[in-house]
């Protein structure tokens, strides 16, 4: 059940609590784009290993738990039965083959996992071996979805793509592109785990209609306050603001 409810424009509604329960209320969606919490291993690297961000500050702790292949296979049951199209949810390397098989099993056509590569954005200080620069991007269709075209292999983040809210959170201008190709105008786009509300700012400037959920009251807020400007925002002549241009994956 939802503690919460915000009804920030007719077309954009905002509900405090746990997926598993407010999202089979609310009924079906078009899409659910995602950014949920990643597997153990990457959170305990996170918040236990030295490392500098691009700007030379201390990375933060997530302050929030992490998914196992068990949750991982609960959440995609939800999530099957609530979207109508598109499934569209970031995780880690770890937890990505979980997903993939869990999707599958909600009889969705599953794509090869598409990377977002920002580049040098932290910097290890100890142990050996690479930085981990690269999440996942699972991506799973209804099979009445199968003339929807084809869509980009990955993105790469670039300048100005720096604005995420909090710690794990994802850039908008990668929320954009992702509501923009996994969804049309007019759709209603959820994130049953929101954060602090990247994917409604999204929405809203791709102009589609935006359901988000998220269980911590203090985040909830903050995306609250977040898609509340957005939806501010002026509009030249009522259209989105301009989308941001996609690099080239090996550019």
């Amino acid at each position: 059940m939802s503690e919460r409810k915000e009804q920030l424009a007719e077309n954009v509604t905002l509900y405090l609590g746990d997926c598993r329960e407010v999202l089979p209320a609310v009924g079906r969606v078009d899409h659910i784009i995602t950014d949920p919490p990643y597997s153990d291993r990457t959170h305990r690297g996170h918040d236990g290993a030295a490392t500098l961000l691009r700007d030379g500050a201390k990375r933060q702790s997530l302050g929030y738990g992490a998914l196992s292949a068990d949750d991982a296979q609960a959440l995609a049951r939800v999530f099957a039965d609530a979207a109508a199209g598109w499934v569209v949810w970031m995780t880690d390397h770890t937890l990505a083959p979980a997903i993939q098989q869990a999707l599958a099993a909600e009889r969705r056509y599953v794509f090869a996992p598409l990377p977002f590569f920002q580049p040098g954005r932290s910097v290890r200080l100890t142990g050996d071996g690479p930085c981990s620069w690269t999440d996942w991007i699972i991506c799973a269709r209804t099979a009445a979805l199968n003339k929807w075209g084809t869509l980009p292999g990955g993105y790469v983040a670039g300048e100005g793509w720096a604005d995420k809210e909090r710690m794990g959170g994802k850039p908008t201008r990668l929320m954009s592109l992702l509501v923009e190709h996994y969804s049309r105008r007019g759709d209603v786009v959820c994130d049953p785990m929101m954060g602090a509300g990247s994917t409604g700012i999204a929405a809203v400037r791709e102009g589609r209609d935006f359901c988000g959920i998220e269980i911590d009251e203090a985040t909830f807020d903050k995306a609250c306050r977040r898609i509340s400007d957005e939806l501010r925002r002026p509009r030249l002549f009522a259209e989105p603001i301009a989308k941001p241009v996609q690099q080239g994956l090996f550019a």
